[in-house]
């Protein structure tokens, strides 16, 4: 192995042409790191100008941080440098501690603010690659930041917007960007967002997010004025608040310095639909205080006095199309975009980077590129869909908005237990042979021993 963390360069690229990722985000940067670790060519094409990452904290579960690890082990050391865990001690084995946002609707019911549980994590991960607690919340810029020094600096063209793909020849791709330009590539992967371009050359222009009738708006405080307004436990402990219609959550980033808030209210019309190409627009604390006034008080004061200029309307992609179209494949919210009621978005992104860059490594060359991607496409589309439906649920359960669970506590702790546990107890090397089964059985590639 290099200096890098790259493998001897066995993999063939055709005529030497580099497989195109487009997009420069965590997923196409962790995708980039785990090719160029087994030999894979790969030049990264960026719509913006630098990398850079928007929103604030992301949550990784155990599978998140294992892949991260299964990638290259460099990935998690450098996770491990921003990552922040709730500060108490008794409290290490928790997610989020589950709160009444609104007083319980019952005669002598909980007050907003009262405790319900303690979301657990206690499993302890088999062989757990680190001592590191492998749950954990870390700002999406520092995690990006530890990627891009992965990098090579000669594999990442700025300013390319993606606007078109086709085949030019046998083994060939002709990519075309908004500036005029061109290039030549032996695949394409598109890690282009919930907006991807891509997406469209893949799955047809048929599958488009779908609103999911919820709005985040974001606030972000320094720990010490949060710990005056809520108290110490509340703030630097992770903290979902749930209510009548809406939820709240609160979290510390940045190893405790800054407390991460997200307000998302809930719109009770399932008919309607978000009619602006801007999902990102303006809001105000007056807005928090109206969509939340019966929620606990000194929580909606502190977001509102906090409040970000901007709401994100939030969308998902449930649909049923292949994740690849001959030589051109889908990585992460292009493909599957949810919502973050299982703090999944980003730990799935990292999940498909592990399992594509192995399984294109795996055919040893970019002539047998698409085997690997209808057995990624075989494994992964299973489960990155399933996390949308668990997480749809999430939201409406943090709402007391589902039928059977509604606001009874017992049963709200059940639900997110099945939930949770089907997300972060995923075996990924399991995941990878069942892919590698595919890839023998479709395309006669027997990899087992690798």
């Amino acid at each position: 192995m290099s200096a890098n963390g790259s493998t001897t360069a066995t993999f063939q690229n055709h005529n030497g042409l580099p497989i195109a990722i487009v997009g420069g985000g965590l997923g196409g940067a962790a995708l980039a790191i785990g090719l160029l670790k087994h030999g894979v060519k790969v030049h990264i094409y960026e719509a913006s100008q630098a990398f850079a990452e928007i929103g604030a904290g992301v949550g990784f579960g155990a599978n998140a941080t294992t892949a991260l690890h299964l990638i290259d082990p460099r990935l998690l050391e450098g996770y491990m440098k921003h990552a922040t865990i709730n500060t108490d001690p008794e409290r290490e084995n928790t997610f989020n501690t589950i709160r009444w946002g609104m007083d319980e609707r019952r005669p002598n019911g909980a007050k907003a603010g009262d405790l319900g549980f303690h979301q657990a994590d206690a499993k302890k991960t088999p062989d757990a690659p680190t001592g590191f607690c492998m749950r954990g919340r870390i700002h999406r810029a520092r995690l990006l930041d530890e990627m891009v020094a992965l990098l090579p600096k000669d594999i990442t063209s700025f300013g390319k917007s993606f606007r078109g793909v086709e085949e030019v020849g046998a083994g060939m791709l002709k990519i075309s960007f908004a500036d005029g330009t061109t290039t030549l590539a032996s695949a394409l992967i598109g890690c282009d967002g919930i907006k991807s371009k891509v997406r469209s050359f893949v799955c047809g222009s048929d599958v488009k997010p779908a609103y999911a009738h919820e709005a985040a708006i974001r606030a972000m405080a320094p720990a010490e004025v949060v710990k005056k307004a809520l108290g110490e436990e509340r703030a630097l402990n992770g903290t979902l608040y749930c209510g009548y219609g809406g939820s709240c959550i609160t979290y510390p980033v940045d190893h405790g310095e800054l407390i991460n808030m997200v307000a998302m209210p809930h719109d009770r019309s399932l008919t309607s639909t978000w009619d602006q190409d801007d999902w990102i627009v303006p809001t105000s604390a007056d807005e928090v205080r109206e969509k939340f006034k019966d929620f606990y008080p000194p929580l909606i004061d502190l977001i509102a006095r906090h409040t970000l200029p901007s709401k994100w309307a939030l969308h998902t992609l449930q649909h049923d199309k292949p994740y690849f179209k001959g030589r051109m494949c889908l990585l992460g919210d292009s493909a599957h975009a949810t919502t973050p009621h299982m703090g999944a978005g980003a730990g799935m992104a990292m999940e498909d980077a592990f399992l594509l860059s192995r399984l294109i490594a795996d055919v040893g060359s970019s002539d047998n590129i698409e085997a690997a991607f209808k057995a990624y496409d075989a494994v992964r589309r299973p489960r990155t869909q399933g996390c949308i439906q668990r997480s749809i649920e999430n939201g409406l359960a943090y709402n007391f908005m589902v039928e059977g669970v509604e606001d009874d506590m017992n049963k709200l702790e059940q639900k997110l237990n099945e939930n949770f546990r089907w997300l972060w107890y995923e075996d990924l090397e399991e995941q990878l042979r069942r892919a590698q089964k595919v890839l023998k059985e479709t395309s006669g590639h027997d990899v087992s021993q690798l």
